[in-house]
């Protein structure tokens, strides 16, 4: 049996360039521009992340959108795909951009920075009431209507390049529309040509944000996406959104979206208006069906009232999270019992309603709550189970 020969080292010659990485370091970033290239330890542990005032996400996706990442949401009509967009859109103008805290918490020494969303309105279905009952103010986001398809990417990528535009929203892939099949007669046969649109955006807009994140531009990207039936599937999952399989290597974290039935339980029966015996919410499910990026649970659920229940202290449009952030909160010891009463930051309560009625008047103390909780789970998980 023949021995394997050790490799061996080439020795360095007297007035030789060296060949290693750091070099490589050095001489890329000047060819290709900062940043190029770059040690493991300039890298940050986890992307800073955009909260999208929806707790059930935040927690679940480890804090919200992450920075220079793409983001799709996805599944059936009336799936709260849009109305989840809103909330990240509202968001991502309550925020100081340096920090990712809320203004009113911001700790940078100099003002805080913020930024605008610019929402591609494919389906042309943006409705300004209800993206303001969500919380958005018209001043701070673009809306962009092209005619076809190509014109709404080169719209997004121009956005995206501006240095005050921190969210690009585009709703939704499904209905972008190849110039060839606008401008071509209805009888015309187009086999394939969306799927490879919708791939090429996808694309382009992730590298788009690379190239943001290089130059540092803070940017997030959101797009929705429908959901279609393969016909003739009789095993396997039949459900496919339109672009195909190749986009969905381009996003960092994949939502399926559903809209579920409210039910019989007793904690959805105090939606019901007794007069009109109707419900005034809406119940919604998601789970994260691909994940490149930390994340702290895989499903989750939320509800939303479509009008004001002023019994509940809800306005329409808000988010019901309440009992969902309770329960985290006594989990993770936010909220604990302290003799006969029950504790949390900035208050003590004889119940727990009343630290629920404290954090509807105080919506600060509120979200700030909500992040601890978040901050407290990812310390839980570097950590690993107790032993």
């Amino acid at each position: 049996m023949a021995l394997k020969k050790k490799p061996t080292v080439k020795k360095e010659e007297p007035g030789e360039e060296k060949n290693d990485l750091d070099n490589l370091l050095v001489k890329k970033n000047v060819q290709y521009g900062p940043k190029s290239v770059s040690k493991g330890s300039a890298w940050i542990d986890d992307p800073y992340r955009i909260p999208s005032g929806i707790f059930a996400v935040d927690f679940s996706a480890g804090g919200g959108v992450p920075l220079w990442q793409s983001v799709c949401l996805w599944g059936k009509d009336s799936g709260g795909k849009t109305t989840a967009a809103m909330s990240i859109m509202s968001m991502s103008q309550k925020i100081c951009w340096r920090c990712f805290n809320l203004i009113e918490f911001c700790t940078c020494s100099l003002p805080p920075l913020q930024m605008k969303a610019f929402w591609a309105d494919t389906e042309n279905t943006f409705n300004k009431g209800w993206a303001k009952a969500c919380g958005n103010d018209p001043e701070k986001y673009y809306l962009g209507l092209a005619d076809y398809g190509e014109q709404y990417v080169n719209l997004a990528e121009a956005a995206l390049r501006a240095d005050d535009c921190g969210l690009l929203v585009v709703d939704s892939l499904a209905n972008l529309v190849p110039s060839s099949e606008f401008d071509a007669p209805s009888e015309d046969q187009f086999i394939g040509n969306q799927a490879k649109l919708i791939t090429r955006a996808v694309r382009r807009l992730k590298q788009r944000a690379i190239r943001e994140m290089k130059r540092g531009h803070p940017c997030a990207i959101v797009f929705t996406n429908q959901m279609r039936t393969k016909i003739g599937v009789q095993f396997g999952d039949p459900e496919i959104m339109p672009g195909g399989f190749g986009m969905k290597h381009e996003f960092s974290l994949l939502f399926r979206c559903v809209r579920k039935s409210m039910g019989s339980e007793t904690d959805t029966k105090k939606y019901v208006d007794k007069s009109r015996r109707v419900n005034m919410a809406q119940r919604h499910s998601f789970a994260i069906r691909k994940e490149k990026v930390l994340t702290l649970a895989g499903v989750g659920e939320f509800v939303r009232v479509r009008e004001s229940m002023p019994e509940l202290g809800l306005v329409k449009g808000m988010i019901d999270d309440y009992t969902t952030v309770m329960n985290y909160a006594k989990e993770y010891g936010i909220v604990f019992k302290e003799g006969s009463k029950w504790r949390s930051i900035g208050i003590r309560s004889q119940t727990l309603k009343g630290i629920e009625d404290y954090w509807k008047k105080n919506p600060s103390q509120y979200w700030r709550v909500q992040m601890v909780i978040v901050e407290k789970a990812k310390e839980r998980l570097a950590n690993g189970p107790k032993k």
